[in-house]
Order: structure tokens, then C-alpha cells, then sequence
């Protein structure tokens, strides 16, 4: 027999030279089975010698596992879910698992085709931010076959599986008290959503849940106080963000704050009001539900609400993987605390307001 190059060695090429069958040489090499502590020595021995390289599916078949799983995020280039994948590697990396990742763009059919993709691919398990709270059958369709789910961030309805997110609703209601004690009496909640302000306001259902909980805490929380307060929607792109905040600038009636969903909104509406020739927070406060590094350095540094996601993500593969393993807690949401950053730009107008009422 004419020698192999190394690295294209068989598997009966490696149990040929270890003296053992193939099927005693796949189970060592596989990890499942029972196989003694020499007979796994020799076998590795032997695939060391020849340089084999394992047939990862093939391995997944036999063993029943493939040590990956399918991450599916709705935007990787918003630098929450940025970190919160790194937290996700990290965590997976140290259980001995791979992560295989697909972005949906906010595509609730790329996201559906992902799910599929993932599931052909036989991964062990799938974390999932999802687009939408109702279009969720595949993910049912996830849950119904038994294969281990982490819902990320957002939580789909009627999807009984672990979730690992914060209380957004509970930060934004903190902004809300936060700006109220400083005296503003008109807020602006300004969001990424096609619904329009009045739906927003007749409590239309939204279909991202972080949106909808922020949405609904605004609302309460201004009504509750007695103050002015106001949706403003479709801030899709920084190019139309800025068009927005410029457009509120220039109104007579506009807010003393604005509160910004997270911080791909409040880096144009920053600049917006820098352009427009004010400044934060004279002429008009900024917050923002998600924090960001450009918001320690610009000036006045940005008030912002601080999500754990590198923790966020870490938790999620640690409670996929013990899923995986038919382990973890009874509780199914795992809920992380959100901090919040004090910062420069939100202006306390009480005394002024005080002094024009007199």
C-alpha cells in the first residue's frame, strides 16, 4: 500500500495502525461510547502519527452531538449585539463549543432560513435575537423538536423557552422619573420603528419586545407625572435620524429632552443639534437607552442606560450549553441589571421653570 500524505489519513487508516476496529477507533476519537482510558491513548496516538483529521458531521452522526451552535442576530453591526456575540464565542469557546453565526438584517425570512440552515447543520443548540414577537412558528418548530433555545435580547410571544435579556421596561421608566425630577415637563421618545406615532400612542403591538416595553414605560410614566410627552418614529438610518431631529428643532413647541432608543439614533441626533447651532443640554437634553463608547468622549458626555451585553451573551451560551447537557436552573428567564450613567447632558430646568410660573 502506497503511504498517505499526512493529513489525508482514513479513520480505518488510523484503527488499521492502532490495532483496533474502526468503530472502536470512531468512539475513541468521537468521545461517546465506552472505551478504555489505553485503547483511547493508542487510537490517539495513531491519528497523531498519520495526522487525521476527523469528519466533524460524521462525528455529529455517530455521537449525536456536533459541539456547535447557531447564533442568529438581527444586526451585528449595532454594538450591543457586536458584544454580546463576543461574550457569546467567549462562552461557548471555554464549554468546548463552536459558533457558527448568521445575521438577519432585521428579515424576519433571512432569520426563518437561518433557523433551517442551523438545524440541517445539526447544531447543538441556538441562541436567536429575534425580529418579531408574533411571526415565531420556526421557533416553535425549534422548541416542538426538542432542540435546546436561547432567546435573546428581545422575547418572541408564546415561545416557551430560556430567555436571557434586561428589564428595559424598568430602564426606561428610571430615565423617565430621572427627567421629571430635573423639571422636564415634554419628552420625546425617539425609536427605530415603521409604526407611526399615533400607533405608538393607541398601543398598536411592535414587533421587536425591547421597543414595545420602552414605549409602553414612556407613556406610563408621563401620564402618571402629568407631563407632555410625545413618539417619534421612523428613524431607520442615521441620514433620517438626523433629518427628524432637525425638523424637531426647528418647532416652537419642541421637547426639553429627548430620549433616544439606543445609540445609533443618539450619535445623529447629537450632531443634529450641534449643526443646528445649540448645544447639549442648553437647549436640549439627550439620553439614551443603550450606552456606547463615543458617549464618554464627546462633550458634554451622553446620559445613557449601560447594558451588560458582553455578560448578556456569556450567559446565553452558558445556559444553551447546560440545556445542551440537560442541566441548568427551573427559572427560564434570566434576567441581567442594566446600570445607569450619569453624565453631562441632561440639564435640570426646575428653578426655570419655577421662575416663569411665578
Amino acid at each position: 500500500m502506497e503511504p498517505r500524505l499526512y493529513g489525508t489519513a482514513t479513520l480505518q487508516d488510523v484503527a488499521r495502525l492502532a490495532g483496533v476496529s474502526r468503530s472502536t477507533a470512531a468512539r475513541a476519537l468521537g468521545g461517546y461510547g465506552s472505551v478504555s482510558h489505553e485503547l483511547h491513548a493508542m487510537v490517539s496516538a495513531a491519528a497523531e502519527t498519520l495526522g487525521y483529521r476527523g469528519n466533524a458531521l460524521a462525528r455529529s452522526v455517530s455521537s449525536g452531538r456536533s459541539h456547535t451552535i447557531g447564533v442568529v442576530i438581527s444586526d451585528i453591526e449595532n454594538p450591543h449585539f457586536a458584544k454580546a456575540v463576543r461574550g457569546m464565542t467567549d462562552g461557548a469557546k471555554a464549554a468546548g463549543f463552536d459558533v457558527i453565526l448568521a445575521n438577519t438584517d432585521e428579515n424576519i425570512e433571512a432569520e426563518r432560513a437561518a433557523v433551517q440552515v442551523f438545524l440541517d447543520k445539526r447544531v447543538d443548540g441556538l441562541i436567536v435575537a429575534s425580529t418579531s414577537r408574533s411571526d415565531s412558528a420556526h421557533l416553535l418548530d425549534v422548541v416542538r423538536m426538542g432542540r435546546p433555545l436561547v432567546l435573546f435580547d428581545r422575547r418572541p410571544d408564546a415561545v416557551d423557552s430560556d430567555w436571557v435579556g434586561t428589564d428595559c421596561y424598568a430602564d426606561a421608566a428610571a430615565v423617565m422619573a430621572y427627567l421629571i425630577e430635573r423639571g422636564h415637563q415634554n419628552v420625546a421618545f425617539l425609536s427605530a420603528t415603521t409604526k407611526t406615532p399615533a400607533e405608538l400612542e393607541a398601543g398598536t403591538p411592535l414587533p421587536i419586545s425591547t421597543i414595545a416595553d420602552r414605549v409602553r414605560a414612556v407613556r406610563e410614566a408621563a401620564i402618571a407625572a402629568g407631563i407632555r410627552y410625545e413618539f417619534i418614529s421612523d428613524a431607520m438610518s442615521p441620514e433620517r435620524t438626523h433629518e427628524i431631529v432637525a425638523e424637531l428643532l426647528g418647532r416652537s413647541d419642541r421637547p426639553s429632552a429627548v430620549i433616544a432608543s439606543y445609540s445609533r439614533l443618539a450619535l445623529p441626533a447629537f450632531h443634529a443639534i450641534r449643526e443646528a447651532g445649540m448645544s447639549v443640554p442648553e437647549d436640549m437634553s439627550l439620553v439614551c437607552l443603550d450606552d456606547a463608547e463615543w458617549m464618554t468622549v464627546s462633550s458634554p458626555e451622553v446620559t445613557a442606560v449601560s447594558l451588560p451585553a458582553y455578560e448578556m451573551g456569556f450567559k446565553a451560551s452558558e445556559v444553551l450549553v447546560d440545556r445542551i447537557h440537560h442541566a441548568g436552573p427551573d427559572t427560564k428567564n434570566h434576567l441581567l441589571p442594566a446600570s445607569f450613567a450619569e453624565r453631562g447632558s441632561v440639564a435640570t430646568i426646575s428653578a426655570r421653570l419655577q421662575g416663569q410660573s411665578a
